[in-house]
């Protein structure tokens, strides 16, 4: 019920937009791939004689190849390669419904891991707890990774607790698909290891099991090699991502400022979570003389200690963001933490009296819960459907009224642009040559170029081209769309004409 939850609130409040740079990025990539190709190419950014145009013609989530013209993604290949099946089944649309569908799994996966971890008690407080996290919540509505890496490292990890013969195959051909959708985080596949070793020994399994290793590790290369055959393709290295080196990403100096950050917002985002946790420690300490029968937290805690390190570790020398919403890159480590607090729970409900451990369990749990939801609804989980909306707005109104010698040229909006109108974007924001120069080097190939501006772009515009008439958009808007931000269609031959008649306003 706690996965099907989690799913049907990413099917209802879903954005089922191709929006800013993440979400156009996979969406895009994902139709990519359905078409059997690694990259796009623009053939403007070779008719053109300006330094980097290859940058200037590459959509957000994008950046270029090897050659002039190519564009290759940024972001990695595994959940694209997980939407492109479904969307050559269901078309566009079901493609949204990958992300949901993998919530559902990371939260049925964290009750099976807690239940095999400690208890079944554990496992279901971990999967009410993953459910029902604001974090998860913003995430699940939204075509991006997180979640997806989230729901393969968690099943990973049940197949490698799996008594079953092939459960190290299947733990590693699914750390494998984890790796594919974020390899910076190719070391937690140690847990995934330990898990299988049975290492720390749990209660289910008494004995180190070493035997299964060779298993997990067969299942793991061929989707690690492609990995590094698909970034060596894309970005001339197997070592390099479409994000950079890792001298580019990762500074010491970072490590401070997000120590701070990461840790104000799990006491925002979970503080229901933590809450739970200092209650199940308190009670702990206070009855620490009394024997009760509970499953040792040796295991959970183990794992969920280096999960969380591994996890930590990974984001505090990258780079520093202002945004609640970036706890999403310690997803991965949410499932084990989880179950750690849940396995905390349930030793401390043992030593209560009998007749008050259901009713405090689950009045625990639902209170839980009801902060959680609370503090998603505060952060606008469920509003980003409308926030979003803007952007496939746009982006559709572009396909219907433009013609196909157009160029769009625009910023925020370059990867949404480029994905519903399949038209040529040119980013402002990226341009190293005079901006009226760039306008009219595309008239003078045949192009015709508008402009696609957020209403915080206007300003940003204006001053990188100070002398640049058509950069400070004083002219009537050709469209609207948008409403907590606002989203203006420009064309450049309106200026100084007598055009009376007022935009069109996309809701």
């Amino acid at each position: 019920m706690l996965a099907a939850a989690a799913a049907g609130v990413g099917v209802a409040h879903g954005t089922y937009s191709a929006s800013s740079s993440d979400a156009s990025g996979y969406i895009s990539e994902a139709r990519l791939i359905a078409s059997a190709h690694l990259a796009d190419d623009e053939p403007l950014a070779r008719e053109v004689a300006w330094p980097n145009a290859t940058w200037a013609f590459a959509p957000l989530g994008y950046r270029p190849g090897g050659e002039a013209g190519e564009l290759v993604p940024t972001y990695p290949a595994g959940l694209p390669l997980a939407m492109a099946p479904v969307r050559l089944l269901g078309g566009e649309l079901a493609a949204y419904l990958v992300v949901p569908i993998l919530g559902a799994v990371a939260v049925f996966a964290t009750y099976g891991a807690g239940a095999r971890l400690h208890s079944r008690r554990a496992g279901l407080a971990a999967a009410l707890l993953l459910a029902t996290s604001p974090i998860v919540l913003f995430q699940v509505v939204q075509p991006m990774s997180d979640v997806a890496v989230t729901a393969w490292w968690t099943l990973a990890l049940l197949f490698a607790l799996s008594p079953l013969p092939n459960g190290p195959l299947a733990a590693g051909a699914t750390t494998g698909l984890a790796v594919l959708t974020r390899p910076n985080l190719l070391p937690f596949a140690a847990v995934v290891a330990f898990a299988v070793l049975n290492l720390p020994r749990g209660h289910h399994e008494r004995r180190l099991r070493p035997d299964r290793l060779i298993a997990f590790v067969a299942g793991l290369v061929p989707a690690a090699g492609a990995q590094f055959l698909m970034q060596w393709r894309l970005y001339g290295s197997p070592l390099t991502s479409g994000y950079g080196t890792a001298s580019e990403l990762y500074t010491p100096g970072n490590i401070g400022p997000n120590a701070v950050a990461y840790a104000k917002r799990m006491l925002a985002g979970e503080t229901a979570a933590l809450l739970l946790a200092l209650a199940a420690v308190a009670v702990l300490a206070a009855t620490r003389g009394r024997r009760v029968d509970a499953p040792p937290l040796k295991q959970p805690l183990v794992l969920a200690t280096i999960a969380v390190a591994i996890v930590v570790g990974s984001y505090l020398p990258y780079g520093v963001f202002a945004e609640w919403s970036y706890l999403r890159f310690l997803l991965p480590a949410f499932p084990l933490l989880f179950v750690l607090i849940g396995a905390l729970c349930t030793n401390a409900l043992s030593r209560l009296p009998l007749p008050l451990r259901a009713a405090v369990f689950l009045g625990a749990l639902a209170a839980a819960a009801s902060m959680n939801v609370d503090r998603a609804r505060q952060e606008q989980a469920f509003n980003m459907r409308r926030y979003e909306s803007r952007y496939s707005l746009a982006g559709r109104y572009l396909a219907s009224a433009l013609p196909a010698d157009t160029v769009v040229v625009t910023g925020q909006e370059s990867g949404s642009a480029r994905y519903y109108a399949t038209l040529p974007i040119l980013r402002w924001d990226q341009l190293d040559v005079d901006f009226d120069l760039a306008l009219a080097a595309l008239r003078a190939i045949g192009r015709h170029p508008v402009l696609l501006v957020e209403d915080w772009e206007l300003p940003q515009l204006a001053r990188k081209y100070p002398r640049s008439p058509y950069a400070q958009l004083d002219w009537r808007p050709r469209a609207e769309f948008g409403e907590e931000t606002r989203v203006f269609l420009y064309d450049p031959d309106d200026r100084g004409s007598a055009r009376t008649w007022p935009a069109d306003r996309v809701h």
